[in-house]
């Protein structure tokens, strides 16, 4: 049966103190009403940002002594289950415990807090913090009652409660919003986007619901098939994905119903589902976090949304004391260390083999699980190779291992040196059969230089690394398959190494081994502060950059491996940088392009709209606010693959022996994983194929050929260096990064980004479009599948610039500068000032302009007639209008 959506209504009665309430569906108490309370305040903990509190106002406690309690009266007319939340402060440790009418204490799980803001006045990130949490369903008998909270940290009983919910209907928190309420709260030229909870009824003109199946794996396993992917009934399909981690072990059962179907209306079909089922310091697994995984992907099936699965990472686990005392993670060992693969394999049978109580079947049996990822962004080729990254047992033991490699290759190790001319180290210990590995650096071009005598040694160590990585991608493969009885489709890795002319041709063949072909790319510059591989806080400094101007490392280009479908399962856009409405845009656009069979946004943090600012937010207004037409535009082909411009074959022999590849992608990393890298070691790329050739078509790469059968097309008329621009081999896509500016213009989409306000009317084949904001995206595309100049249905969407309320910088346009204040919710998007000018073959028109959740809403749209066609100003405070035949 399908998942409840919602609940029966009560009305609800409250007396006492100038209690809060709605008067269908909730009751809201402000936690400052409270009839008596034992609370104590302190000026450094109650110095927060009272804007940003229900009411203005919290009931707070920092001091020793007694646990306070805080006592509320209430009476409720109706009886029946409830769902429970609360605002308060969920960080640094507090406890939160309730009485219900006299009866046990029932401690509260802070664990499962959602939209986790920062409020403290200052910025810094201590412990003045505010969330939602679920404190599950409560049953309530008609009649009064008396609900008593107490803060019993040990860290003197700190705590803070902003208000409660009890509700009949599932609760979205938004902030400090009430439902169906709206604060109208803006910076200067921006509008809120803080609609209301979406009922999904059939009355909205945006829903992309019915592009997915009915039920994921409907009709089987998602299978590959040459270099793409095909649904069980042999469809082709390719994949827009949400990415989703810790989100899912913080909300309700009711709020993933609720998340399913927001990302369902919006054109998501597969969800990346990254988190592991245990915790950082005990392998053990967590049955909630499997609980939760269980649930999630019942109700992803249930709105027709793939599964990947993700779930296990370095940075999630500490192996060892090593590990734990160093607060080392853990690279490298899962490849080659017995213990590290005993504990991954009893987490993936766990998943895998464990009867889902919400389907009836294992993970690993349910065709709604398309791809399972073996490990994320490890690999013996990145910068973390090395013996200051691993435990020295562990690494002697690495030692030994290719010591016997070396045995079995030459027959001794006195002949395996010899044949490196007698290059040897101080941590070569051949009468114990252990031969040291070199550090990343001397496996990069830089490093064959800088010691060309180490190259023959080099070759025997990359050629040892290769065969141990390939080695344990097939064994994870193979357990998949016999022990848990898995049938879909295996990624093995997705990461970068130190040198992409040297290494990555071998890294990618490693992942050969599986089916899928995976990669990350982000784009993240000049963002720098403490914490600013991470967070975003008062105090940091940036610049915003546009990925159009082609000044820094793009996530876009890539490189197909033939015979295996290509997917990006991570790409990102970080805050704070503020020209963000592209990322959709030319994810779509470039994805199409250039063959991608899967988009993977990072990422979800909440069930409906971002409240408070993170890195990687993905739940903002141009982000998620732009999935309706773009990923319209990739999903159903409107804009066409580009035929390979490059084929590139290489022989694997020749890459073991050092000899690289010309065609080589510059690594575009989160700066997360980029601090990894050494000062003063870059991993030079020396590339002898033109990088422009990215955004003209395909390239692909072949192992299987041999390299004198490589063929670069002539695309010189496809880049005018002069003009600074770079048109596409079908013609549809143009790159204007002089200006910063790139159209898309075929029968069924057109459309502009970029800082459109600069370069004035931008004319395509059926629309003129005239952006006045600095900078933004405007998208014409066809909602029937028909050519747009006879289309009876089309969406003109338009993104500019959002930012949360109240966000400050040093510079006036807070596009820049040393952040003042990161604000709180809501969002806004900068008002749009924008005309477009459609040409259409015929029929009447009627022009709606609608609201965030797509429908309709009574704001007026000018509609003229004008050279050309038919003029529409748009609405500044609406993203979407539809045009009506």
């Amino acid at each position: 049966m399908r998942l409840s959506r919602s609940v029966g209504l009560a009305v609800l009665l409250l007396a006492g103190a100038h209690l809060t309430w709605g008067g269908q569906a909730y009751v809201w108490v402000e936690g400052e009403d409270a009839v008596a309370h034992t609370m104590r305040r302190h000026n450094w903990y109650d110095s927060v940002k009272k804007e940003n509190l229900s009411g203005g106002e919290w009931l707070s406690h920092f001091a020793a002594g007694t646990p306070p309690t805080a006592e509320y009266r209430l009476t409720i007319n109706e009886q029946g289950a409830y769902h429970f939340w609360i605002r308060a402060n969920s960080v640094a440790g507090p406890r939160l415990s309730y009485q219900l009418d006299g009866g046990p204490w029932v401690e509260v799980n802070l664990d499962r807090a959602v939209e986790n803001i920062n409020i403290a006045a200052d910025g810094k990130p201590d412990m003045r913090f505010i969330s939602w949490i679920n404190a599950g369903p409560v049953s309530l008998s008609a009649g009064p009652h008396r609900l008593t909270f107490k803060f019993h940290s040990p860290n003197n009983n700190h705590g803070a409660l902003d208000c409660f919910v009890f509700s009949r209907e599932p609760f979205m928190p938004r902030g400090l919003l009430k439902p169906d309420q709206r604060t109208g709260n803006a910076n200067p030229g921006y509008f809120a986007w803080e609609p209301p909870a979406d009922p999904f009824t059939a009355d909205a003109l945006l829903d992309l619901r019915a592009l997915n199946e009915d039920t994921a794996g409907a009709t089987g396993y998602v299978r590959a098939k040459d270099n793409g992917f095909v649904l069980g009934d042999g469809q082709p399909v390719k994949f827009w994905v949400a990415n989703a981690g810790g989100v899912i072990h913080r909300l309700d059962h009711d709020s993933h119903v609720v998340l399913a179907r927001h990302l369902a209306k919006r054109g998501v079909n597969m969800v990346r589902l990254h988190g592991g089922i245990y915790s950082s310091r005990d392998p053990a697994v967590d049955t909630r976090k499997l609980d939760n995984i269980h649930h999630f992907v019942r109700a992803l099936k249930e709105e027709g949304i793939y599964t990947k699965l993700s779930f296990y990472f370095p940075a999630w686990f500490r192996l060892d004391p090593w590990h734990t005392e160093q607060d080392r993670w853990c690279f490298m060992l899962l490849f080659f260390d017995l213990d590290m693969q005993r504990i991954y394999f009893n987490w993936a049978d766990a998943l895998l083999k464990t009867p889902n109580p919400y389907t009836g079947i294992p993970l690993g049996q349910d065709p709604a699980v398309a791809i399972v990822e073996i490990q994320n962004e490890d690999s013996h080729f990145f910068w973390t190779f090395g013996k200051k990254n691993m435990p020295p047992d562990r690494w002697q033991r690495l030692q030994r291992m290719y010591g016997d490699w070396l045995k079995n290759r030459y027959g001794t190790l006195d002949k395996a040196m010899a044949s490196w001319g007698g290059v040897t180290t101080s941590d070569d210990r051949p009468d114990e059969g252990r031969m040291d590995l070199l550090d990343a650096w001397n496996m990069t071009a830089d490093g064959l230089r800088a010691a060309p005598r180490n190259r023959p040694r080099i070759i025997d160590q990359v050629r040892f690394l290769t065969e141990n990585m390939r080695g344990f991608y097939q064994k994870a493969i193979d357990h998949f398959r016999t022990s848990c009885g898995y049938e879909g489709l295996v990624s093995c890795g997705n990461w970068r190494t130190a040198d992409p002319g040297l290494l990555e041709p071998l890294e990618q063949y490693c992942y050969t081994v599986g089916e899928v072909i995976d990669h990350h790319g982000y784009f993240d510059h000049n963002h720098k502060g403490d914490g600013a591989n991470w967070s975003v806080r008062p105090g940091h400094t940036f610049t915003s950059q546009s990925a159009i101007r082609l000044q820094y490392a793009n996530p876009l280009p890539y490189i197909e491996i033939d015979g295996h479908p290509s997917i990006v399962s991570e790409i990102g856009w970080p805050m704070p940088n503020m020209y963000r409405a592209e990322w959709p845009f030319l994810t779509a656009v470039y994805g199409s392009l250039s063959g991608l069979d899967a988009i993977g946004h990072f990422s979800v943090n909440s069930a409906g709209w971002d409240q408070g600012v993170g890195k990687f937010p993905m739940n903002t207004p141009v982000v998620l606010g732009g999935f309706f037409a773009t990923s319209l535009l990739y999903r159903n082909g409107y804009v066409q693959e580009a035929p390979s411009v490059v084929q590139e074959h290489l022989a694997i022999e020749d890459l073991l022996a050092l000899k690289g590849s010309p065609v080589v992608v510059e690594a575009a990393m989160d700066q997360l994983r980029a601090d990894q890298i050494p000062a003063g070691r870059s991993g030079r790329i020396e590339q002898a194929v033109d990088p422009a050739v990215f955004y003209v078509g395909r390239i692909t790469r072949s192992f299987a050929g041999r390299p004198n059968q490589s063929r670069l097309m002539d695309i010189t008329t496809r880049i005018d260096r002069e003009a600074k621009t770079i048109t596409s081999a079908t013609g549809e896509v143009r790159l204007d990064y002089g200006r910063g500016l790139v159209t898309v213009d075929t029968p069924k989409v057109q459309g502009a980004a970029g800082f459109l306000g600069r370069v004035g009317k931008v004319r395509l084949a059926g629309a003129a479009i005239d952006m006045a904001n600095d900078y933004g995206t405007v998208l014409v595309v066809s909602l029937d599948d028909q050519p747009l100049a006879t289309s009876r249905k089309i969406l003109i969407q338009c993104t500019t610039i959002d930012q949360p309320y109240g966000w400050r910088t040093s510079e006036p346009d807070g596009l820049a500068g040393t952040i003042r204040s990161v604000g709180s919710a809501p969002w806004g998007m900068e008002r749009i000032k924008a005309a477009v000018t459609l040409r259409l073959n015929g029929f009447g028109v009627r022009v709606v302009a609608c609201d965030e959740n797509g429908y309709a809403t009574d704001r007026k749209t000018t509609v003229s007639t004008a050279p050309g066609g038919l003029k529409i100003d748009i609405d500044e405070t609406s993203p979407y209008t539809i045009v009506l035949r």
